[in-house]
């Protein structure tokens, strides 16, 4: 992960748009399917090794038997809208339930080193305040190498590979500048609840998650607005990207 989270080339959404514009089931053929062969018309291995290297992080075995087994079509309806009962492997999902961002809320972390900062820069020694500041920057930074690892292992074993490919695209657009401020303390909670939970779901809330997430707020430095002093920068920037 990358100073600017730059994770995904703008290329990928139109590749991801054409193919299910191609492939997903019409609202209106869904009575039908039911009664449909799983093995359709041109539902070739190749087409299905096509289908897997588009919508997951890449081509592995259980995800070929799955798609053989239900046909392209059912496949890519079960990446569109995952069941909770989705899980990886239980040793990553210990891994992840030990860390830190796992087991604290982001207001609690917040608090903690908002206030450990305050006595760091209380601290009269020389020598001991610059011990404490770079204590306090490396607990920053294992919590931003924990978000990293927590994307990276849902990226190799979760199931719900469609939502970790849309994950890391609209980190690349909603994208956020880490070593801003405090915004490290806030990644993980931003990444978890404003881009991932709506990875899958309408544009309109997730424009509305991202430009309300404190991560944005503190980023984009809409916490300074004020009555006849209102701060555009995201809607500036928004659009200069949307432009490019």
């Amino acid at each position: 992960m990358n100073a600017r989270l730059q994770f995904l080339p703008q290329i990928c959404a139109f590749a991801l748009a054409t193919l299910l514009a191609a492939c997903v089931q019409l609202p209106g053929e869904a009575s039908r399917s039911a009664a449909r062969p799983i093995a359709e018309a041109g539902d070739t291995t190749q087409h299905q090794f096509k289908v897997i290297n588009r919508l997951t992080w890449g081509a592995s075995a259980s995800a070929a038997r799955e798609i053989a087994e239900s046909g392209t079509a059912r496949f890519i309806e079960a990446q569109l809208h995952p069941t909770p009962s989705g899980r990886m492997p239980a040793e990553v999902e210990a891994q992840i339930s030990a860390m830190t961002i796992s087991q604290r809320p982001m207001t609690e972390l917040v608090v903690e080193l908002k206030q450990r900062r305050r006595e760091t820069d209380a601290i009269a020694d020389p020598d001991q305040k610059k011990a404490a500041q770079q204590a306090y920057q490396q607990e920053l930074n294992r919590l931003t190498n924990e978000t990293a690892t927590r994307f990276v292992l849902r990226a190799l074993y979760s199931p719900e590979q469609l939502r970790e490919q849309m994950t890391w695209f609209w980190m690349n657009h909603f994208n956020l500048f880490q070593y801003k401020s405090d915004i490290r303390r806030l990644l993980a909670d931003y990444e978890e609840r404003a881009i991932r939970a709506h990875a899958l779901g309408k544009f309109r809330d997730l424009v509305a998650a991202t430009v309300h997430h404190p991560a944005m707020l503190r980023y984009l430095d809409n916490e300074q607005n004020a009555a006849g002093r209102i701060n555009e920068n995201y809607a500036d920037r928004k659009s200069t990207r949307l432009n490019s």
